[in-house]
């Protein structure tokens, strides 16, 4: 016996079902040629991977998780785990994006690709995939706040990884957004697999991250991790920029999300 589906609410809010039509087709976007999947978080999650002109991998999962570096995993920019761990990994590894939309008297906190806001809005979420396979581009439509954010994944020889975001008000009204985007959980230079993997509460204590007042993000380590009583210093860095809009502020910890979450700025 088949019983129609009941109303569920969180809080006061509706709970929204998840769109299920998945279709798969190829469209123009960002002036090249992409295959689409729409509606692909209706699908269990799946792996994928991005091609690259010179030393770059990248391996991400369509929940957002993802792991990439240069050359080995031995290089790696985000910490190189297991399929499964990628997976789950995605609210804190990655992109991460949070919006503050102000509409008609009213602020929304909305966070893409989140699972924390699962069921909250109306979202169609679509993924884009280029045929060379060297760019990868999430989109989320929200029809309840009447916006869409999408960022993409590519590489480049001479800037490394290169993740880029948009934001598009698809309604008749103005609206004013407050944006966080950036990354999360980033490795500093000279991290090999085994440290990621078996040390990575040690790694931790090593870690230093600074920033520049140009705007510049470097993550390195205090040392080179040893147990040996000599110097051992670590000269490589990781270093992360941010082009376009200007920046209010940057954020070096996610301890600081909470605070922009309450609109603490």
């Amino acid at each position: 016996m088949n019983a129609s589906p009941r109303p569920i609410f969180i809080g006061d809010t509706l709970q929204q079902p998840v769109e299920s039509a998945l279709n798969g087709e190829y469209v123009s976007l960002l002036g090249e040629t992409y295959y689409r999947i729409a509606n692909f978080d209706a699908m269990p999650p799946f792996f994928i991977s991005l091609v690259s002109g010179s030393n770059h991998w990248l391996f991400i999962a369509s929940t957002g998780g993802l792991s990439a570096g240069r050359v080995n995993s031995g290089q790696a920019l985000f910490p190189y785990y297991t399929v499964d761990k990628l997976t789950e990994n995605s609210e804190n590894t990655g992109a991460k994006a949070i919006l503050l939309v102000e509409r008609d008297g009213k602020t929304s906190l909305w966070e893409p690709f989140s699972p924390r806001q699962a069921g909250i809005y109306a979202v169609v979420r679509n993924l884009y995939k280029n045929v060379s396979g060297t760019a990868l581009v999430f989109e989320e439509i929200n029809n309840s706040l009447g916006l869409t954010y999408r960022y993409a994944w590519r590489s480049g020889d001479g800037f490394g990884f290169v993740k880029s975001g948009w934001l598009r008000n698809d309604s008749a009204g103005d609206c004013r957004v407050e944006v966080l985007d950036g990354l999360q959980n980033l490795l500093p230079a000279n991290v090999g697999e085994q440290p990621q993997l078996t040390l990575s509460s040690l790694l931790d204590a090593y870690k230093r991250s600074e920033l520049e007042p140009l705007g510049l993000g470097i993550f390195t380590l205090n040392a080179t991790m040893t147990d040996l009583a000599e110097p051992s210093e670590s000269l490589l860095a990781t270093t992360v920029w941010q082009v376009g809009l200007e920046a209010q502020h940057t954020l070096l910890s996610s301890r600081q999300l909470p605070a922009f979450r309450a609109g603490q700025g």
